[in-house]
C-alpha cells in the first residue's frame, strides 16, 4: 500500500528523530573510545541481563504489532517481521546463556566458543527477512510461500539456534583468542564479513522502496537496518567480550526493533482506530442526514398529497355542476389532468431519490456525459411535454465522468426545475461544456425567476436543509452532485433575467 508522504509525516519525524539520537550516540562512543573500554564481570552481567530483557520486549512488540499487521494486510514483510522478532527472543535468551559474563549462574552453557557461534544464527535470522522484505514487502503471500517461510523461521530456524546452543563442543569457531578482526578464523571472516556486506547490499534497494513509497513502515526497515550496520562493525572489531562495544551491539539490535514498533504501532493500531472513529462518525452523519431526509420526505409527500387531494376534490365539485363539454368542463379537465400529471411526477421523485439512498455506497463508473445529456433531455420530454422547453447545445463534446445510472436525472431535475421557473411560456435552455485543468464544467441557464438565496447555499453548501421549503428538483440534484464528488453553484444575471447552474465534475483519470 502507497501512502502519501504528508499522511505520514508525523510518524515519519518521530522516527526519523529517534533514530538520529540513537545513531549520534552510537558514533561518539565509537569514536570516542568509550565503547573499546572493558568492564568487570559484574557490571558488564548487569548490563547485559538489563538489554536482554529490553531486546526481548523490543521484539515481542513488533512481533505483536506484526501479528496485527498481517491479519489486517497480508503482506509477506509482515510475516517475516513476526518469524524474525520470534527468533530474535529465542535467540537473546540463548546467548544471555551462553555469554561468558553469565559464568556465574549459567555454569553448564557459558563458554566464548559456543556464545560466539550463536552469531551465525544472528545472521540467519536477520538477513533473509531484510533481503526477502526489501524484494516481496508488499506481496500477498500465497499457500505455498507461507508454509515454506513458517517452515524457516518457526522449525528451521529454532533448530539452529538450540543445536548450536546444546552442542557439547562449539560447531565451529569464530574467532581466536587474540579478538578482533586480527583473530577471526576464515569461517568467522566469512561469517561476520558477509554478514556486513549482505546488510550493505540490502540498503539500497530497500532506500529506494522507501523513496518511490514513502511508506513509514519501510522507512523505519531503511534507519533499523543502519543501526544494526553500525552494530556489526562494533562486533566485529571489539577483541574482548566484556567491552562495552558488545553492549553498544545489542543496544543496536534493540534501537532498531523500537523503530521497527514505533511504526507499528501506529500504522496497526493508531490508525485503523483512527479510521474507525471516522467511520463511526461518518455513519452518524449519514445516519443523521437520512432522518432529515426522511423527515423531509414525509413533510414533503404530505402537503402535496394534500394539495392535489384538495385540489382534485376541488375539481370533482366543479364538474358535477359544469355542463358536459362546456367551455368550464373543458377548462377543469385540463387543470385536473395537469394535477394528477405533478402527482405522478412527486411520487417518481420520491422513489428516485429512496433508490438514490439505498444505493450511496455503490461503486461509480466511467459515464458518457454527452449521452447522458441527451438521455435526460429525451426522459424529460416524456415527463412535463414535448415542446414546452427547447435545447440549445454549446460546445457539446464526447466527456467521461465517474458516475452511474442515476446521472441523468441530476440534468432531468435541473431541466425540471427550471421549467418551473420559467417567464415564458417555452422554456429555452442553453446547455454548455468547458473543460479546465482538473475539472469539467457543465452549464445550465435559462430565463426565469430569481432562484431564492437560501437555496442557492443549500445547492453550494449543503446546509440548512430542514429550516428551507426545498424542492424536490434541487434536492435530487444536491444528493447526486455530492455522491459524484462534484460541486454546484447557482448565479443571476438580472439585467437578461437568467439563472445559471454550474456543475464541476472532476475530470476522469483514464
Amino acid at each position: 500500500m502507497v501512502e502519501n508522504v504528508q499522511q505520514s509525516s508525523w510518524e515519519s519525524q518521530v522516527v526519523l528523530f529517534l533514530f538520529v539520537m540513537f545513531l549520534s550516540g552510537f558514533v561518539i562512543t565509537g569514536i570516542s573510545g568509550f565503547a573499546w573500554n572493558i568492564l568487570n564481570l559484574n557490571e558488564f552481567s548487569l548490563i547485559l541481563v538489563i538489554l536482554s530483557f529490553l531486546l526481548a520486549v523490543s521484539a515481542g512488540a513488533v512481533l505483536t504489532y506484526s501479528f496485527v499487521s498481517f491479519s489486517q494486510n497480508r503482506e509477506v514483510r509482515h510475516l517475516m517481521l513476526l518469524l524474525m522478532s520470534a527468533n530474535i527472543i529465542l535467540w537473546i535468551f540463548l546467548f544471555l546463556l551462553s555469554h561468558p559474563s553469565s559464568a556465574n549462574w549459567s555454569v553448564f552453557f557459558s563458554d566464548k566458543d559456543r556464545n560466539r557461534t550463536l552469531g551465525m544464527a544472528l545472521v540467519l535470522i536477520i538477513i533473509p527477512t531484510i533481503l526477502l522484505g526489501s524484494f516481496t514487502g508488499e506481496l500477498k503471500p500465497s499457500r505455498p510461500s507461507v508454509f515454506l517461510l513458517i517452515t524457516w523461521g518457526a522449525i528451521i530456524m529454532p533448530c539452529i539456534s538450540l543445536w548450536l546452543f546444546f552442542s557439547i563442543d562449539p560447531v565451529f569457531i569464530m574467532v581466536t583468542s587474540e579478538g578482533g578482526i586480527e583473530g577471526l578464523t576464515t569461517i568467522g571472516a566469512i561469517i561476520s564479513i558477509g554478514y556486513l556486506i549482505s546488510q550493505i547490499i540490502a540498503l539500497p534497494r530497500i532506500i529506494h522502496k522507501w523513496w518511490k513509497t514513502k511508506d513509514p513502515i519501510d522507512l523505519s526497515l531503511m534507519l533499523a537496518l543502519i543501526l544494526w550496520i553500525t552494530g556489526t562493525i562494533f562486533i566485529i572489531v571489539l577483541w574482548d567480550p566484556l567491552q562495552i562495544a558488545e553492549l553498544l551491539w545489542i543496544a543496536t539490535i534493540i534501537t532498531g526493533f523500537i523503530l521497527i514498533g514505533t511504526v507499528q504501532f501506529v500504522t496497526s493500531i493508531l490508525h485503523p482506530h483512527r479510521f474507525l472513529e471516522s467511520q463511526v462518525s461518518q455513519r452518524t452523519q449519514e445516519l443523521n442526514q437520512s432522518k432529515l431526509e426522511s423527515d423531509f420526505y414525509l413533510s414533503m409527500w404530505t402537503h402535496k398529497l394534500g394539495n392535489f387531494l384538495q385540489g382534485m376534490v376541488t375539481y370533482l365539485d366543479i364538474l358535477e355542476y359544469a355542463s358536459q363539454n362546456s367551455e368550464d368542463d373543458t377548462k377543469t379537465r385540463v387543470v385536473a389532468r395537469d394535477l394528477s400529471r405533478e402527482a405522478i411526477i412527486v411520487n417518481q421523485q420520491v422513489t428516485d431519490l429512496m433508490r438514490i439512498r439505498e444505493r450511496q455506497h455503490q461503486v461509480l463508473w466511467p459515464v458518457n456525459l454527452q449521452q447522458v445529456l441527451k438521455e435526460a433531455v429525451n426522459s424529460t420530454d416524456q415527463m412535463i411535454g414535448k415542446g414546452n422547453f427547447k435545447i440549445e447545445y454549446v460546445k457539446l463534446q464526447d466527456h467521461i465522468v465517474m458516475a452511474d445510472n442515476f446521472l441523468p436525472l441530476v440534468f432531468q431535475s435541473l431541466i425540471s426545475f427550471h421549467h418551473k421557473k420559467r417567464i415564458e411560456h417555452q422554456s429555452i435552455f442553453s446547455i454548455a461544456m468547458e473543460t479546465n485543468d482538473d475539472t469539467l464544467e457543465i452549464i445550465f441557464k435559462s430565463r426565469g425567476e430569481a432562484i431564492p438565496q437560501e437555496l442557492k447555499d443549500f445547492m453550494e453548501n449543503g446546509e440548512n436543509m430542514d429550516k428551507i421549503a426545498l424542492d424536490l428538483d434541487l434536492f435530487t440534484v444536491k444528493l447526486l452532485v455530492t455522491r459524484y464528488h462534484a460541486s454546484i453553484k447557482c448565479e443571476r444575471i438580472e439585467d437578461a433575467s437568467e439563472n445559471l447552474c454550474i456543475i464541476d465534475f472532476p475530470k476522469h483519470k483514464k
